[in-house]
């Protein structure tokens, strides 16, 4: 029996990847990861090939059920920076994917796994990786900024709901993770700063060593899951 199951989006690569190899040390604890690519062997990873930046992928992909589960774990972990440019210069297919992957993704996966798991005696803890950038606006990030923004909302209104019941199932935390050494922040180096005007900010974090580690922020996600805080937007800056 699996008392305890995670399903990790973007398990391939930075956060997500930190997170499944930090979740998978523990022998009794299950990984349903989902990735363009595999990147995990271990006998309690199960991997599913998704690409969510397409559309109607998230509606449609396997979620496997673990009727027997005590506690099941959402962490929708995958994400895009997109198309890094003034509003009116981005190209409007990668505006789209960027919602489509940021938000619409993580909300339908949210909804199929409080369906799915709604009538089970299963508690259920949804992990929305957000961004400091869905509370304070960066130039040239307008999809990325707004996309997480409304992630941010939604894990508000799930809050909202569940203290309405007379017993909380659902536990949601928007988690803004702080200035990650992940691939997307070698990518926002290399974005000119006529373009981004931010941009140097960016490689000072880098030359100064100012960014966290992914396995550091995996293990303080996973203790925010056995220890929720009662707010709903987290930023592990502050902790």
């Amino acid at each position: 029996m699996q008392k305890l199951v995670f399903y990790i989006t973007g398990s391939s690569s930075g956060i997500g990847l930190a997170l499944t190899s930090y979740v998978l040390k523990q022998p009794d604890f299950r990984v349903i990861g989902y990735a363009r690519r595999c990147k995990m062997a271990n006998p309690n990873y199960t991997h599913i090939y998704a690409d969510f930046s397409l559309p109607g992928i998230a509606s449609s992909v396997e979620i496997p059920l673990f009727e027997t589960a005590e506690h099941i774990v959402l962490i929708n972990n995958a994400g895009t920076l997109g198309d890094v440019k003034p509003v009116g210069e981005i190209d409007s297919k990668m505006l789209e994917q960027t919602f489509t992957l940021n938000t619409i993704a993580p909300a339908v996966l949210t909804n199929r796994i409080i369906s799915l798991y709604g009538k089970t005696k299963a508690k259920i803890t949804i992990v929305n990786i957000s961004s400091g950038a869905a509370r304070h606006p960066v130039e040239s990030w307008a999809g990325y900024c707004a996309s997480k923004a409304a992630l941010d909302m939604f894990s508000l209104v799930i809050q909202a709901e569940q203290r309405l019941k007379e017993q909380q199932k659902v536990t949601v935390l928007s988690v803004a993770p702080g200035v990650v050494d992940t691939p997307m922040q070698d990518l926002v180096r290399q974005i000119p700063v006529d373009i981004f005007p931010q941009s140097e900010r960016f490689h000072h974090y880098k030359t100064q060593g100012m960014l966290e580690n992914p396995e550091k922020i995996a293990k303080k996600i996973v203790e925010l899951i056995f220890n929720p805080p009662n707010e709903t937007l987290i930023d592990l800056r502050n902790r």
